[in-house]
């Protein structure tokens, strides 16, 4: 009885020292993900990848867009379907053609495009946009792939009102939400601004006369005047674009995939593909605006 009360107390006390040495709770890490850290020198393998083997191991090349931009980017029935075309899908189907992958397009409002490749929702912009300081402050911009100034819509009865640029201080001025031509706008004198999600919304506006004038790229501008008889672009009034035109954006960081579009961006200009691509894209667009 003695010996059965002597082990029991040195059980007890056995355990009294467990419990002391251990100090409190153990956690243990996921044995994976320390084998994928310490393999990597502190980053998983996911972290360790570049931007342009990530999307080759996606299989896919994520575009984001705005589908309200002829002949850059619309929407255009093909053979009985509702597609997305334009210059800027034909440039970004001509990449993932060359990494091998596919092409997925991501329509989304245009302010929200910096937003969706910040967050990586997107792998690229390619929405006619222009790099512009605050822009570049976001993400990362290739060369320039085409260049436009901004021209001024309005109706053709007041065509004649428009010829320089003194002549919209004091305007309503429609413009699309997010854009350059946004804040063009915003500096003119005495204007009141009125932005709007898509191109459309703006033009239907100026139409009911909500609007007096809207502004847009010149190319742009010219694909609604055709398909809209009661509109029109105003006669030799034409902005200086603040920046030097239209690039492809990405996340901050991805320099690898930066310079391997603006081989392509090379390649693409010095075949003649961008004018050609843009040619066929306007006539498209002329025969699908409504």
């Amino acid at each position: 009885m003695k010996k059965n009360i002597v082990f029991i107390l040195i059980a007890i006390l056995l355990m009294s020292f467990v419990l002391t040495a251990c100090g409190g709770e153990q956690v243990e890490a996921p044995v994976q993900e320390t084998v994928d850290k310490a393999a990597d020198g502190g980053e998983s393998k996911e972290e360790s990848l570049s931007a342009i083997d990530k999307i080759k191991q996606s299989g896919k090349l994520v575009m984001g867009t705005n589908a309200d931009y002829p002949p850059f980017e619309f929407h255009a029935m093909i053979d009985g379907k509702d597609e997305i075309v334009g210059l800027d899908i034909a440039i970004a189907k001509y990449i993932a053609d060359d990494l091998g992958v596919t092409l997925e397009i991501k329509d989304m409002d245009f302010s929200n495009l910096l937003g969706a490749v910040g967050s990586e929702m997107i792998d690229i912009i390619v929405a006619a946009m222009n790099p512009t300081p605050e822009r570049l402050e976001e993400a990362n911009f290739s060369d320039i792939y085409y260049e436009a100034d901004i021209a001024v819509l309005v109706k053709k009865d007041d065509n004649r009102e428009y010829k320089t640029e003194d002549d919209l201080i004091g305007k309503t001025i429609g413009v699309q939400l997010g854009t350059t031509q946004e804040e063009v706008a915003n500096d003119i004198e005495d204007a009141l601004v009125k932005s709007f999600g898509t191109n459309s919304d703006a033009i239907m506006n100026l139409k009911t006369g909500k609007v007096d004038c809207v502004l847009m790229e010149s190319v742009v501008t010219s694909s609604f005047a055709k398909v809209n008889e009661d509109i029109i672009v105003a006669d030799g009034l034409v902005i200086k674009n603040l920046s030097e035109g239209t690039a492809i954006a990405t996340q901050k960081g991805n320099d690898d995939l930066v310079e391997y579009m603006n081989s392509l961006i090379d390649e693409m200009k010095e075949k003649g593909l961008v004018e050609e691509w843009f040619l066929e894209a306007q006539e498209l667009s002329e025969q699908n605006i409504d």
